[in-house]
């Protein structure tokens, strides 16, 4: 951002801007979104169709086979080099055509939770996208809101900015109209607020100067982005990746080796190698990734639960611990005005319209407590006008508001956390209406307090100071006030919530309770609805222990109170710290720390923006059972895409163990190049279909995550079974039935496919594959590959593929040693995963 609108007065900037204090028209703002394009960062951008078709063919294997085959056709072997090249055109199609369709149905479902702001169009508020907003616009902010772009405060009401995401900067900032001198920094342009950052508190107007790459965070974002810490299945991707990679550089090296000593042709040796090195690596795995995602995601959101981010469907799967706050998720989340009390307990007319007042004065934080004042009490304060505002935050736990009521001087109305109001307070209000010292009725207080609170009742204090001729309020006035009462609320437990936390318990999911209330309130709500109480922790124990102590207290303790929002940060990282795939779910200011520590970060259509953004999975109603079933989902997910990984690596371990045998005691390759980059292609075809495969039921019930070694053990095992009964076959064809070259390759060619395709059926299963029905889309794709892999021998395409027409009574060989290699698979399969049942 090169002009300093930051020195500018705020009118003559609306006015260089083409705006008003009203805002933009419709027609303007469209005019300007044209011009200077979408609010977007960079990195935030959509992958283009382009970039995503090229990205198919940018593998180093497959750019060196590329070379490798063209240097092929350059050399006088026209034919077979563009039979390869059109494979992997073809294969580059098909994972093209797949993602993008993947993508375009994940973006149709994210813009339902899309974050918006309040904007002033044709004179009027409006709720829109935070991507169509442009310069000239005039939004309104309150509590919890995403800061849509770089802005000008044109009026504030204790309006507070965090802006830790741009400066680093822990508490929030101080914000008001004026000007900045030109030369101030960030951190001194009180005027001013940025993109990335988020309204703690208080509220205000702004108007935007700057969009999308034209700000200050978007102006650093390309060299100074934060990766986001990466995922459990991004780490077992790459995990994964890394064990394929050795895998194939020690085979593939050796089999060009071999093939250069016996004085085969190099070029075809290198074409053998690289064409062995594609086959070895699933290149369908990302296209398969995202196909299963998003049938996962197009799942969940029936469920009414929409996915932000893909990778973490995978997470919500492999999720071993769910921290929540109480309210909305094991209470009705219905807050209630119970009733408002003098000191003594009694109902308070007095202490009622006081809290109405409060509630209904304040703009700063949006909330239910004072929803539920405002909508509970009926009350006349057409004479009561408000002077100021102290806004609520989390360390004061505080929320003052100054009224004029008719002839009585200035009042500063205080509510908020009984504890945090007696801080504050020197007097109190007595049962006969006088005033007395505080620490007279400390013990009734207290006693008063710890009744309600086990009864389950939210328990707020209320206080109040006369500030004589005050025009304006601050915190330092919350001081030597008079306690004058109490309001309480009430939210029953869910009746289905001890059964929901019940079944989350069933599915090795452990539930811990992170709130900001009193733990009393907690652990009366944590008894109703099953949660061991037998330790709760608080706020001050949280920041008594040091992180690994805190690791080693969190694995034990399942209710945790009195938080404020970094002792919930801390509580999930420590989580973390013992191995637990942590998921949160929050909807307030106070969580969204909490929600980008966790590896699955779960929010609701009704959050306030800053938790709605910072959130991976949006749940549209507030409900644990909704999660339940959405993880449900997840589990299924990942165990799909499993399938593919486990039975794509030990095929193809097997071909490759296969290969380098035969290249070794054959005297000639045992497969073209063309001929294996065809096996590879038409084997995964109808694992893009495995997403709609169903799961078995043993699989859903426990958390599943990658598991390297398991993979490892599963491509030997059955990748070796596989190689014992390649060499079979080879033996068959070599010393029975003498096949010649063309011959040899053809039979192969075939028993590769329907071997491969056929064993689909069982290892798609962990029980009796006949107990199993496949997915109707799996069935029709393996038939319809199964059909036309048996007639190319037959077909015109035959010759330039290398292959010629089998015998019949090769065929039946071919077809008969694949039957007996399904059972040798199905009997091995049980062996292998009897002492695996609760492995992931």
């Amino acid at each position: 951002m090169t002009t300093a609108f930051w020195n500018e007065p705020s009118t003559e900037l609306i006015t260089s801007l083409g705006s008003t204090a009203a805002g933009l028209t419709a027609e303007q703002a469209a005019a300007r979104l044209r011009e200077v394009g979408s609010n977007v960062l960079p990195a935030s951008r959509q992958t283009s169709s382009a970039r995503l078709l090229a990205r198919q063919f940018l593998s180093p294997i497959v750019l060196i086979l590329v070379a490798a085959t063209i240097l092929a056709w350059a050399l006088g072997d026209a034919v077979d080099s563009i039979i390869i090249l059109v494979i992997i055109l073809i294969s580059g199609l098909l994972g093209f055509v797949q993602e993008r369709s993947a993508g375009r149905a994940i973006g149709a479902l994210v813009s339902a939770v899309e974050v918006k702001a309040e904007v002033f169009r044709d004179g009027a508020i409006q709720p829109l996208p935070i991507t169509s907003i442009v310069p000239g616009d005039v939004v309104q902010l309150t509590a919890g809101d995403l800061v849509p772009g770089d802005s000008i405060v044109l009026t504030s009401n204790g309006l507070q900015v965090d802006e830790s995401a741009l400066t680093g900067e822990t508490f929030p900032s101080e914000k008001s109209p004026g000007t900045s001198a030109v030369d101030s920094p960030l951190t001194a342009r009180a005027n001013m607020v940025f993109l990335g950052t988020h309204v703690a508190s208080g509220s205000g107007t702004v108007v935007v100067v700057g969009t999308g790459q034209s700000t200050e965070i978007g102006s650093v974002s390309a060299h100074l982005t934060k990766a986001s810490p990466r995922t459990g299945f991004e780490k077992g991707l790459t995990s994964f990746g890394l064990l394929l990679t050795r895998t194939m550089l020690v085979l593939v090296v050796a089999i060009f080796i071999v093939n250069v000593l016996l004085r085969r042709p190099p070029l075809d040796s290198v074409l053998f190698s690289l064409a062995l090195a594609v086959g070895l690596t699933p290149q369908l795995l990302p296209t398969i990734v995202s196909i299963s995602l998003a049938q996962g995601a197009r799942a969940i959101a029936k469920r009414r639960v929409i996915v932000r981010r893909l990778d973490s469907i995978e997470d919500f799967g492999a999720m071993t611990v769910l921290c929540s706050d109480k309210t909305g998720t094991m209470t009705q989340g219905e807050v209630t005005l119970d009733r408002a009390m003098a000191v003594d307990g009694e109902p308070s007319g007095v202490v009622e319209r006081l809290a109405y007042l409060n509630a209904s004065l304040q703009i700063g934080l949006k909330n239910p407590i004072d929803d539920a004042i405002v909508a509970g009490v009926t009350c006349d304060a057409d004479t009561v006008i408000t002077i100021d505002e102290v806004p609520y935050d989390f360390d004061r736990r505080r929320l003052s508001v100054l009224v004029k009521d008719g002839a009585d001087p200035p009042l500063l109305i205080c509510k908020g956390a009984l504890d945090a109001i007696l801080q504050v307070c020197t007097t109190v209000v007595s049962a006969d209406g006088s005033v007395a010292a505080i620490v007279t009725a400390h013990d009734d207080i207290q006693k008063l307090f710890h009744e309600l609170s086990d009864d389950g009742y939210r328990v707020l204090g209320l206080a109040t100071r006369s500030l004589d001729g005050a025009t304006a309020a601050t915190v330092t006035d919350e001081s030597g006030m008079c306690l004058v009462g109490f309001v309480t609320f009430a939210d029953p437990v869910k009746p289905d919530a001890p059964a929901t936390l019940a079944q989350l318990a069933a599915n090795g999911i452990s539930v811990r309770m992170l709130t900001g209330d009193n733990h009393l309130v907690a652990a009366h709500v944590a008894n109703l609805v099953g949660l061991s109480t037998e330790l709760v922790m608080v706020g001050g124990d949280v920041d008594a222990l040091a992180d690994e102590d805190l690791a080693a207290a969190a694995a034990s303790v399942a209710v945790f109170a009195e938080l404020n929002p970094l002792q919930k940060e801390r509580i999930v990282t420590a989580l973390r710290a013992s191995r637990h795939v942590v998921g949160y779910l929050g909807d307030g200011i106070n969580d969204s720390p909490a929600l980008r520590a966790a590896e699955v970060g779960i929010s609701v259509e009704s959050a306030v923006d800053v938790a709605k953004e910072a959130a991976d999975i949006v749940l549209l109603d507030k409900d644990l059972g909704v999660l339940l079933d959405g993880m449900r989902q997840g589990r299924r997910t990942f165990a799909n895409t499993m399938k593919y990984v486990f039975m794509t690596t030990s095929a193809s371990f097997g071909n490759v163990l296969s290969m380098a045998v035969a290249a070794a005691v054959l005297p000639f390759l045992p497969l073209l190049a063309s001929q294996i980059l065809l096996i590879n292609l038409l084997t995964d075809l109808p694992a893009t279909f495995i997403a709609t495969d169903s799961v078995d039921a043993a699989q859903l019930r426990r958390p599943q995550r990658w598991n390297v070694r398991l993979i490892r053990s599963y491509m030997i095992v059955f990748g070796a079974l596989s190689s014992v009964f390649d060499l079979t076959t080879f033996a068959v064809l070599e010393w029975t039935f003498h096949a010649r070259v063309a011959e040899f390759r053809s039979a192969w060619f075939l028993g590769s496919i329907l071997t491969e395709v056929a064993v689909l059926f069982v290892l798609r299963t962990r029980r009796p594959f006949f107990r199993s029905k496949p997915s109707r889309w799996i069935v029709v794709a393996s038939i319809a590959v199964a059909a036309v892999s048996v007639c190319l021998p037959y077909s015109a395409l035959a010759k330039p593929l290398g292959l010629v027409a089998i015998p019949g009574p090769l065929l039946l060989t071919v077809v008969s040693i694949a039957v007996v290699y399904l059972l040798a698979n199905e009997l091995t399969k049980r062996i292998f995963w009897r002492p695996r049942q609760r492995v992931a």
